[in-house]
């Protein structure tokens, strides 16, 4: 069974490594800007466009969950069904975005906190990033779609070309061209539709057979769609209270200061490249879980989901000790900003303690996603939602924010994890021993 895991998982560890050198690249590029608020503004704009298309992550979660069963049942029509209707919302909803952007651009002002030096590039930043939401969204559905189909070499190829094009061209536009943040967004957009256009061709050339069965028809089948719907609604809940969480976050950092929000952008890389590596196993777990049960095999879904977590324990608990030893190094690979990174240090330990109290809900929401459990992704995460926002209102109540703002925040966020981890424990212990 570990062989299966690493197979599935490696694939994604692989590529999603590249990300955070991608996110290492805008990040240095911002830093060398001029001024800490570039690397402020551009972490804003980022959570309003993560915002807005993490709406949409069921397109993802959904492909994944619903493709995966249907290949352990080996039902072809519902493996093509699953592709056509996910790209057809995926293009829907990326034009939507794109014509919903004049109000969209207000959240950057909002999260800003009035802020003009950082308002004003985020702005820049999402006027070209949302004409990327139509492949932003699609990639969603494709990618979901492949490691449904047990494939998650080809999403490593593309998603690692991606990352280069984009680092690429971000570097020629920020460098050469001198199109300041606004660059780094049209890096992003454009590495973005070669992506897409590279896993359609992929697709039509190593599964044509299987394409041959698509039925348009399909599509609208009225069970079909109401099943589709209301796991839909779950998870557009679930990711959107996670949305809240990320963008309360920003916001709460810009209330304390320009430092202190280019101080946390920098340390929630430590928590992003952390994910990155998780996620990969959680991919496994979506992948295999969907696949067992659409096979029936539940004995070989029990020991999927043991092994995954023995995996995920072991990686946390190095990520952690690596995390504490060595905090000053990991953050002079982000910027060069010395005043940034002290600010930054006061609080690294608490961004350390991220592997352990989050690990768990990655995992779940893995195993949650291949069952199509949807509903357990919402309840877990209300509650850790729940957790984030007592204790950080009830700190602003008692008076505790005006000397320890940062720190009651990363406590809350921390305690959201754990949360959202331990109610994973208790809802997925109900569903993987029915």
């Amino acid at each position: 069974m570990y062989r299966k895991i690493f197979r599935l998982a490696l694939p994604n560890i692989i590529s999603n490594i590249t990300v955070p050198l991608l996110t290492l690249v805008d990040l240095g590029l911002a830093g060398r800007m001029g001024a800490s608020s570039t690397i402020g503004a551009v972490s804003v704009a980022v959570g309003v466009v993560n915002f807005v298309v993490w709406l949409f992550a069921f397109l993802r979660m959904g492909s994944t969950g619903f493709t995966a069963q249907a290949y352990g049942r080996s039902d072809v029509r519902d493996i093509c069904l699953q592709l056509t209707r996910g790209l057809f919302f995926a293009v829907a909803g990326g034009f939507l975005i794109i014509l919903l952007r004049p109000v969209l651009y207000d959240l950057s002002g909002l999260i800003s906190a009035g802020r003009q030096e950082i308002s004003d590039q985020a702005l820049d930043y999402l006027r070209v990033a949302f004409l990327g939401a139509p492949a932003a969204l699609s990639l969603y559905v494709l990618n979901g779609w492949f490691i449904g189909m047990q494939n998650t070499r080809v999403i490593m190829a593309v998603a690692i070309l991606q990352n280069l094009i984009n680092i690429g061209l971000s570097v020629a536009f920020v460098v050469r061209f001198h199109f300041g943040v606004g660059g780094l967004a049209l890096g992003t957009v454009l590495a973005q539709y070669s992506a897409v256009f590279m896993l359609l061709v992929a697709g039509v050339l190593k599964y044509r057979r299987i394409l041959r069965f698509i039925r348009w028809q399909d599509m609208f089948s009225t069970h079909r769609i109401r099943q589709y719907l209301r796991i839909s609604v779950d998870l557009i809940i679930r990711t959107g209270l996670l949305s809240c969480v990320t963008l309360f976050f920003t916001y709460a950092g810009t209330k304390i200061g320009t430092d202190a929000v280019a101080a946390n952008a920098l340390l929630m890389q430590l928590f992003t490249i952390f994910s990155y590596f998780l996620d990969g196993f959680a991919f496994a777990g979506e992948a295999l879980t969907g696949r067992f049960i659409g096979e029936k095999k539940y004995d070989m879904l029990r020991q999927t989901v043991k092994n995954i977590f023995v995996i995920g324990w072991i990686m946390s608990f190095i990520t952690t000790v690596l995390y504490f030893l060595f905090p000053q190094g990991l953050l002079y690979l982000l910027t060069d900003e010395q005043e940034v990174i002290d600010y930054a240090l006061h609080y690294a330990h608490w961004a350390a303690l991220i592997p352990l109290c989050g690990f768990a809900a990655f995992l779940w929401d893995g195993i949650f996603v291949g069952a199509t459990h949807s509903r357990a992704m919402r309840l877990t995460m209300i509650a850790g939602v729940t957790a984030f926002f007592v204790i950080y209102c009830s700190a602003s109540v008692f008076g505790f924010l005006a000397e320890s703002g940062l720190t009651i925040l990363w406590i809350a966020f921390l305690s959201y994890l754990l949360i959202r981890s331990l109610m994973g424990w208790y809802m997925g212990h109900k569903i993987v021993n029915k």
